[in-house]
């Protein structure tokens, strides 16, 4: 199993006055390969809203490990670890030029009815759509 990848350019936008990508960034490139995997998987913002379901993040942790500067390229893994009944783990590492982790972070996301907003079980195809495992390189 391989983990869905996606490179991110370190740009003038993402360095903060201590000149290193900020902090809050990582949660961006967080979400936006999330989203980006989800589409590969076939699951786009618009198949979810037509079966009325949607994922919210609950909770993030994220591990600053060393700093990425400008100019850089950023490869940027996800998978996601395991789904459970309403929630599923999605697991991500950013590595630079190189290959030197410079953050490990996961966010547990929550599935909800989007007409209710109350919490949903995973529908069959999602899961059925959407490989779980565990990446040694996260540990």
């Amino acid at each position: 199993m391989q983990a869905f990848k996606h490179n991110f350019t370190v740009t003038e936008e993402f360095i903060d006055v201590n000149k290193h990508v900020n902090n809050i960034v990582y949660l961006k490139w967080m979400q936006d390969i999330a989203i980006m995997h989800s589409n590969a998987c076939g699951w786009t913002t618009q198949r979810y809203h037509k079966n009325h379901c949607t994922w919210v993040a609950k909770t993030h942790y994220i591990d600053y490990v060393k700093p990425a500067f400008l100019g850089e390229i950023i490869e940027a893994r996800t998978w996601v670890e395991e789904i459970k009944r309403c929630s599923a783990l999605r697991k991500y590492v950013f590595t630079n030029n190189k290959g030197e982790t410079v953050v490990k972070a996961e966010t547990n996301w929550v599935f909800i009815n989007t007409i209710t907003g109350k919490v949903l079980s995973v529908l069959a195809q999602v899961r059925h759509d959407f490989e779980t495992f565990t990446c040694v390189e996260y540990v």
